[in-house]
């Protein structure tokens, strides 16, 4: 954005892309400040204001920081802040606050005219950012689509993966016949194995926990707490479990017993923190909090240790547990936790404390077993999972001879439930502690045909491909599980171009990356994507997700053979011909 030096007054109105009628933006309702920062970030400047906020008199969340806030930008190149507000009334009460921040405690942040340039820049930005997930009215960001019908809700998801068949696979084939449909998920309601819950106040100001509500430069501090409504997605393991927590916070609440308070957001203060809950098939328990514990003296941090303790395992819990569940074995059977402070994310190998039991929980899958640490990445859904397991065996045309490659493989999983199929399975995984458990997993289940790496696929694929015997690349099947940003465009150079890769297995949680990678495997020979391309020849999705947009989808990407890339080429030569003579 630049200042081109005119000023603009014209209001009109417009649909923006969430639907909500809307002024476009004037000088009224954008808002542009200089910093006197050229190098921070947006991020940057989020945190920025927030420090300088004035602390709350009470413990209930703040009114949002911007009421009306639409989006907020800055060029890290350039000191101007933009914002962009719903009324003039909004914009107003921002700017107010705005004009007593400084710049390193020195230059007064300094309001600038909206030109006609900003104007325009803004507007177009505007039309191409994406419309938000749709949300049933009243429904939990974690359970959006709760209120819609399961058939509505597969009929969403299955008309999305046919657009993405549309996008990914051959133009000369029909897309019915790629993308054979979506499964429904087995367990419909409380399918979560696994949620990180958060400790803070709802928006009366109670002290609680549960799902955060929104983010904090909108000053949506508040949580949506787990105790006082159902989540559908939630299995109630977990709400016995953080009303037990909880307990322990209300006796440690009063001054005269530690005065340790929930996590304000806010304040960015507080011993309280978080707390992960996972379970298995089983209804055996493994929790992880974060507890700010180094704030506190040794004797108070004993105290408040020897009291969870108690009460996770004591026989109330246990009883209501059971009572939940329906089975015997329904328990808490580890209880970890580690320090927290701040509100930067934590890296995923930060130590864990065990407070009683193991270190691991042990998930059951398709008749293995597997040992999962708390940063272990597991699919929320376990019979889900197990669906999209024998599905994927269906389509993978797996052989005796066949050498697995399972890229971005996590705890294993899927290599160890398919070696029984394959000669040897190859796992490479970037988390350390999955590589162990992956590792353990294969021994647990006495799977002796696995290998599993830690380090990045495309550092450690070439070697591994070239130490491979002659006999085992053969005939190499990879399976690709990459986390939501999709896989690296050198992995998918390498895939390309080492022959003997006949099929790749593309499981997806996020279908822009599918989208995104898939012509890098499907598109002609290039000097950087050499060898024969491959086709989408098969789609389908698992609702491992119900009561939310998001769906798991696979694809399998079979070899070209050079006759038929032969044949391929003849056909276009012959159109371009019968174009020419047209």
């Amino acid at each position: 954005m630049s200042d081109d030096g005119s000023n603009v007054n014209a209001e009109t109105t417009s649909k923006i892309s969430e639907g909500v009628v809307l002024r476009e933006h004037s000088n009224e309702n954008l808002l542009k400040f200089d910093t006197h920062d050229k190098y921070s970030t947006t991020s940057a400047m989020k945190k920025l204001i927030m420090k300088e906020l004035p602390p709350p008199k009470t413990n209930a969340p703040p009114e949002p920081l911007f009421n009306g806030l639409l989006r907020m930008g800055k060029n890290p190149n350039t000191p101007l802040l933009f914002m962009a507000f719903q009324t003039p009334e909004d914009s107003a009460a921002a700017a107010e606050l705005l004009r007593g921040m400084q710049f390193r405690g020195k230059k007064q942040w300094r309001e600038v005219p909206v030109t006609q340039r900003d104007l325009q820049l803004t507007h177009k930005g505007a039309s191409k950012k994406r419309p938000r997930e749709e949300v049933a009215a009243g429904q939990s960001k974690v359970s959006q689509w709760e209120g819609y019908s399961m058939e509505e809700q597969l009929t969403r998801k299955k008309e999305h993966c046919m657009q993405v068949t549309r996008v990914i696979a051959p133009t000369n084939v029909p897309k019915e016949q790629v993308f054979t449909g979506i499964h429904p998920s087995p367990q419909q309601c409380g399918y979560r194995n696994h949620v990180q819950l958060s400790f803070g106040y709802t928006e009366s100001g109670k002290p609680s926990i549960g799902f955060l509500k929104g983010a904090m430069v909108e000053g949506t501090c508040a949580i949506d707490s787990v105790l006082e409504k159902d989540i559908i997605t939630m299995h109630p393991l977990a709400k016995v479990v953080a009303s037990a927590v909880l307990s322990v916070y209300d006796e440690f609440a009063s001054p005269e017993k530690g005065g340790l308070e929930v996590f304000d957001k806010m304040k960015q203060r507080g011993f309280w923190r978080k707390l992960q809950v996972r379970h298995n098939v089983l209804g055996e328990v493994m929790i992880d909090m974060e507890l700010d514990i180094e704030s506190i003296d040794t004797t108070l941090a004993n105290l408040v240790k020897e009291r969870l303790s108690s009460v996770l395992q004591s026989d109330t819990l246990k009883e209501d547990l059971r009572k939940e569940y329906g089975k015997d074995t329904a328990s808490v059977v580890s209880a970890q936790y580690h320090h927290g402070t701040g509100i930067s994310t934590l890296p995923p190998d930060l130590p864990r404390h065990t407070l009683f039991g193991t270190s691991t929980l042990t998930e059951h899958l398709s008749g293995l077993q597997f040992e999962l640490s708390p940063t272990s990445f597991f699919q929320v859904n376990t019979p889900g999972m197990e669906l999209l397991l024998r599905e994927t065996v269906a389509l993978a045309e797996l052989t005796p001879s066949t050498t697995l490659l399972d890229l971005c493989c996590g705890t294993g999983t899927i290599g160890i439930t398919l070696a029984r199929y394959v000669k040897r399975v190859i796992g490479i995984e970037l988390v350390e502690s999955a590589v162990r458990d992956a590792k353990l997993n294969s021994e647990r289940n006495n799977v002796n045909n696995t290998t599993f790496y830690c380090g990045r696929v495309e550092q450690l694929l070439p070697d591994i491909l070239n130490a491979l015997p002659n006999e085992d690349k053969k005939d190499i099947v990879v399976i690709l599980d990459p986390p939501r940003a999709g896989v690296t465009p050198t992995v998918l150079k390498w895939i390309r171009g080492t022959p003997t890769i006949r099929r790749v297995v593309y499981i997806s949680c996020e279908q822009k990356a599918l989208e995104r990678d898939c012509p890098a495997l499907t598109k002609p020979s290039t000097k950087a994507y050499r060898g024969m391309p491959f086709d989408v020849t098969a789609a389908f999705a698992v609702d491992l997700f119900p009561h939310t947009p998001h769906v798991e989808m696979v694809a399998v990407l079979v070899r070209r053979e050079e006759e038929e890339e032969e044949e391929k080429e003849k056909e276009k030569e012959g159109k371009e011909n019968n174009n020419t003579n047209e």
